[in-house]
């Protein structure tokens, strides 16, 4: 599949994940909920699986974060808590 089909899959597959998250949140019958958790976890699993591919094979570059601008916005989030 090329960059733009793999795109595509890979914005569908967050689409799934947000609508899983939702469904766990919401629901209020453990069953549905665990099954929610469960597709989950796979659509996770599926979306790191292709990102990871897509970056291997050149289709994402990678740009490292200094560790100060890290410690930085750690810094600020703890703050706010």
């Amino acid at each position: 599949m090329d960059k733009y089909g793999l795109e595509n899959v890979l914005t569908l597959t967050k689409s799934l994940i947000t609508l899983y998250e939702t469904g766990a949140v919401e629901s209020s019958n453990k069953k549905v909920r665990d099954l929610m958790e469960q597709g989950l976890k796979e659509c996770l699993d599926m979306q790191d699986t292709l990102y990871q591919a897509m970056k291997d094979d050149g289709m994402y570059t990678v740009e490292n974060v200094a560790e100060s601008a890290i410690k930085k916005v750690c810094t600020k989030l703890e703050g706010a808590n």
